[in-house]
């Protein structure tokens, strides 16, 4: 396919690069080697088309000039696999939407846009209008995000499996699932808008480590739950409007060890007795400690809350 449109594909010395303008892509792109994308650039996918990248990517827009890749007439695409890179990829000014999730053949990925072993920064950019289970997938990799927007997901935006990573000043907006979703991760999360979710704006399970500091969270699920032996410190940060409960620790899967959350100096809205009673639970046998303080423990169906409206996928 790029052999057939040297007009936008120009070869270089470790893989391609895609010139500035706006290209229909109807075909899938399957590349061996490192990708550059250039400002300017519009991708406009056909359905059956997607994106794979064995090694880095590297995509940096501007403010004049940003970079968009996205769904032919506004229809879905299958998204964006990059893997097994020998260097970091690089977003900045990247709009990437209607992914729909990576399936064909044995190939059967949970994410609109997944980075498997494949260090990434991504700085001021938005993923938005994902049907894939996961917006953003990172696996197996150190990661950064900076002002990155996620808006209208129909499940997860961001879920990390066994990686390293920080996210600062980012924005989460209507999402039908978890918005940071993850797994034996280890992380940082700064100063981070997380609004209308419907699950969990930050689920930490499978031995995570997570430090949140500062942001909002509001009109959401549960805004922050450590499961199934993992570790959530969360400080100086403001909990508005939640529908089930503000904090949360609980065992989902047997085999791990207790989860531990400690909050310190959480600003509640709405302190009314109905809303003090949402703030938080404790399943028997973890740890959940506000302002140095355990929280009562109590016996909690966890099978039943993940059949509830709010948890249920």
């Amino acid at each position: 396919f790029a052999e057939n449109n040297s007009i936008i594909f120009e070869k270089t010395i470790h893989g391609l690069r895609i010139n500035p303008g706006i290209w229909d892509i109807n075909q899938s792109i399957i590349l061996n080697g490192d990708l550059t994308i250039s400002p300017g650039t519009t991708l406009n996918f056909a359905p059956s088309a997607y994106m794979i990248v064995e090694g880095s990517i590297t995509a940096k827009g501007t403010q004049d000039a940003s970079i968009y890749l996205k769904g032919q007439l506004g229809r879905q695409w299958k998204g964006l696999y990059v893997y097994e890179a020998d260097s970091s990829s690089f977003l900045e000014y990247v709009t990437i939407a209607d992914t729909s999730g990576l399936r064909d053949g044995y190939l059967d990925l949970t994410g609109g846009v997944t980075f498997y072993k494949s260090d990434l920064a991504i700085e001021n950019s938005v993923f938005q209008r994902s049907l894939a289970e996961d917006g953003l997938n990172i696996i197996n990799s150190q990661f950064s995000l900076f002002n990155t927007r996620f808006e209208y997901m129909r499940s997860d935006a961001l879920d990390s499996d066994f990686s390293h990573g920080v996210i600062k000043k980012s924005n989460f907006n209507n999402i039908g699932g978890d918005a940071i979703d993850l797994s034996g991760t280890k992380g940082w999360v700064e100063n981070s808008h997380i609004y209308n979710v419907r699950d969990k704006a930050i689920s930490a399970g499978e031995n995570s480590t997570i430090n949140v500091l500062g942001g909002y969270v509001k009109s959401v699920g549960v805004a922050a739950a450590s499961k199934d032996g993992s570790i959530v410190d969360i400080v100086d940060t403001r909990i508005e409007d939640v529908s089930l409960f503000g904090l949360m620790t609980y065992i989902k899967k047997p085999s791990y060890s207790s989860p531990i959350l400690n909050a310190s100096n959480i600003s509640w809205a709405n302190d009314t007795d109905i809303a003090a009673a949402k703030h938080w639970i404790r399943q028997t046998g973890t740890v959940l400690m506000v302002n140095g303080q355990y929280v009562p423990e109590k016996e909690i169906d966890v099978k039943a809350l993940y059949r509830g409206v709010v948890m249920s996928k």
